[in-house]
């Protein structure tokens, strides 16, 4: 009120300038840091492989060579030459490809709002101030020493929803004078043609709002702000990886609270998954991701949520598509002549099959089924499980049979059709583009299947969560374990990220069956949703969705002023995971061992439920020591389900007594010796030693 009545008492003052930061609104980082998140923001659109501060030194140093050159302040540098040298910096480099000098132009400017809007918020106070003054008639300026053009500002004022109040925005970088030196004031006054006398200017800083303001008889009002500015250095101090881990503290927190879902935390993989796979993406300008059908369903969720949040210019935004199939539909589609076939994944995955569960591969009805059981004279033995079953006397008696060679080839035909039919429905040239394929991952069986269908004439690249096994890698159908692989080779980060694979699979299952085959019209799909699918997906997976998701949006928002690369990520993520794992309480061993009565296996066996049995982990007691004293971290998905064995047992005692802290802080201690000791062998990989 006394700033109002200061300036009403005055009949003299027609019109009002006030600056922008520190007076009418407000960071939560230093200037610097608004700069960070401008490159991480540049980075992740444009999918630059640049680190943030690499991006970060390249605009600061072509800011200060066009200053230098033209002897003028860094704020003072033009705008427009400043995008032009960054860029010229990138391209002649060749960090930057394939992106026009107009569209770097655009993605430049809108990352620059973007990235202010992360950290302010509004000076209720000035607001008031200027509402009040608008209403009394008074023209109102805003007049900024700004690093960039009044575009930017006048984006800013119009996201606040304060726009309205302003008559016009004036800024340094746009007439290459400032408020600083002094030259701005007279420049301003000639262009608006009205006296220094007529003027009240309203800022935070003494030098350039209130002591050259007043060289030019403009009437001034000190707003110091001292307590909200962030422009001391001390606001530089700290790191990003301990702005990240306090991200990740608070997910902690909310997660393992009594009234969370048990294993909720899991989402911090997936929003790792999610960013990485956008980033990739955008590296590699792909417009169309088919989410493979069920894992990617959730995936898609917050994958679309992610890009509506970040976009920063929705016509370039990807496509998602929700792709229906499982392993078993695109088996079927891609199956060649009988002689021909070799059926890699069944050989790979199920070796061991009984000739009825053989048959239920092809969707067989049961009354086709028991007519080929019937002429082959094999009822007797259907149901057992014989060993390299597609090496067997039964197989070969099988493939000799009229009626399920006849089946078998009617059968494929007509989902081949039905398949075509359906994949012309997405509206992708798939032969131009590829196929792009999101999932959870583990092997890339569809994906395989899928690339034997377009006989190796199309490109089709999977991104998954994981990897953990390898097939024939080509670069057609190159694949990519985006928060652990096993491929070129696994690290100590892949060894600890992969420990528990069946969770992520049963966390991510969708609320509907799996795909068995397809149609050529009505339901373009037949779906089969075992019982016990469906029970853990309504009485338990449901519930820790929609707390994810929750999740995954307040995660975005606290990590849009957070700069981080893709170490931090990754060394966070796998120090969490190594503690969620061992630590993990009684209460998320329940849970995950209650959704895992819903882990039902569509194809090969058709076996429902997971079996903890450690025997493949124990067959070889001096070597399972050995790996343990000399990298400990190999065997961290072993060690994940001794617990679970335990209590599936009911033997809670020894699970008990199961020296976790000593396990984990050995994990910790085994790594830091190899980094320290070895740290010339790249990604940590200490082959020699084992």
């Amino acid at each position: 009120m006394e700033n109002l009545r200061k300036i009403e008492n005055n009949p003299k003052l027609e019109t009002v300038f006030i600056d922008f930061f520190d007076t009418l609104v407000h960071r939560t980082v230093h200037p610097s840091q608004v700069i960070r998140i401008w490159a991480k923001l540049m980075i992740r659109e444009l999918g630059l492989t640049l680190k943030v501060d690499e991006l970060y030194f390249i605009r600061q140093d072509a800011s200060q060579y066009l200053s230098k050159e033209h002897g003028n302040h860094n704020f003072l540098v033009d705008y427009n030459a400043l995008i032009d040298e960054v860029y010229d910096r990138l391209t002649s480099t060749r960090k930057l490809t394939n992106v026009s000098q107009e569209e770097f132009t655009t993605y430049f400017e809108l990352a620059e709002s973007r990235a202010e809007l992360n950290v302010q918020y509004l000076n209720q106070n000035a607001i008031t101030l200027l509402k009040t003054l608008r209403l009394k008639n008074y023209k109102i300026y805003c007049v900024s020493d700004f690093y960039t053009s009044s575009r930017i500002l006048k984006d800013l004022l119009k996201h606040h929803q304060i726009n309205h109040l302003f008559d016009d925005v004036f800024v340094s970088a746009d007439c290459n004078k400032s408020k600083y030196s002094g030259d701005f004031y007279p420049c301003i006054l000639e262009k608006l043609d009205i006296k220094g006398s007529s003027v009240v200017m309203i800022g935070d800083n003494y030098r350039s709002d209130i002591e050259n303001a007043k060289l030019y008889d403009l009437e001034t009002i000190h707003i110091p702000n001292t307590k909200e500015s962030k422009t001391k250095k001390k606001y530089l101090l700290g790191s990003d990886r301990k702005d990240y881990r306090r991200v990740v503290k608070k997910l902690y927190r909310d997660c393992n609270s009594a009234t969370a879902p048990a294993n909720s935390d899991y989402i911090l993989f997936y929003t790792v998954y999610i960013e990485r796979l956008y980033h990739y993406l955008k590296k590699g300008r792909i417009k169309n991701i088919l989410f493979l059908s069920r894992e990617g369903l959730f995936l898609k969720k917050l994958f679309d949520y992610y890009q509506k949040h970040f976009t920063l210019l929705v016509k370039d935004n990807i496509k998602t598509h929700y792709f229906k199939t499982s392993r078993q539909a695109s088996m079927l589609v891609s199956l060649k002549d009988i002689e021909e076939e070799n059926f890699t994944f069944l050989r790979r995955k199920y070796p061991d099959l009984s000739l009825n569960n053989f048959l239920r591969n092809f969707t067989f009805t049961e009354t086709l089924i028991s007519e080929i059981v019937e002429e082959l004279d094999l009822n007797q033995i259907k149901n057992q499980v014989i060993t390299d079953f597609l090496d067997s006397e039964v197989y070969e008696q099988l493939k000799a049979n009229q009626t399920f060679k006849d089946a078998y080839d009617k059968n494929r035909f007509a989902q081949q059709n039905a398949f075509n039919s359906y994949l012309d429905s997405f509206g992708v040239d798939f032969v131009k583009e590829g196929m792009h394929l999101a999932d959870i991952g583990w092997g890339g069986s569809m994906q395989e299947c899928l690339f034997d269908y377009f006989d190796g004439k199309v490109q089709v690249h999977g991104y998954y969560l994981g990897l953990t096994e390898i097939y024939s890698i080509k670069k057609e159908k190159a694949r990519w374990g985006l928060n652990f692989s096993v491929f070129p080779y696994a690290t100590y980060y892949d060894n600890i990220l992969r420990g528990n694979t069946e969770l992520n699979e049963q966390l991510l299952s969708a609320g509907h069956g799996s795909t068995l085959s397809y149609n050529r019209s009505g339901e373009v799909t037949n779906e089969f949703h075992h019982e016990v699918e469906k029970k853990a997906y309504d009485d338990h997976i449901c519930e820790i969705q929609e707390f994810m998701y929750d999740r995954f949006k307040e995660l975005l928002k606290e990590f849009d002023a957070v700069c981080y690369d893709d170490l931090i990520a990754q060394k966070e993520m796998t120090s969490y995971a190594l503690k969620a794992g061992l630590f993990a309480s009684k209460r998320k061993i329940a849970s995950a061992m209650k959704i895992s009565k819903g882990f039902y296996t569509n194809v090969g066996n058709f076996s429902n439920g997971l079996k903890m049995s450690p025997e493949k982990y124990s067959k070889d007691k001096f070597k399972l020591i050995k790996t343990f004293i000399l990298s400990p971290d190999e065997l961290f998905p072993a060690l994940l389900r001794i617990k679970p064995y335990l209590y599936s047992r009911k033997k809670y005692f020894l699970a008990y007594l199961i020296p976790s802290g000593i396990i984990y802080h050995y994990i910790k201690m085994n790594q830091l010796v190899k980094r320290s000791l070895f740290h010339k062998i790249s990604r940590f990989k200490y082959t020699y030693l084992k």
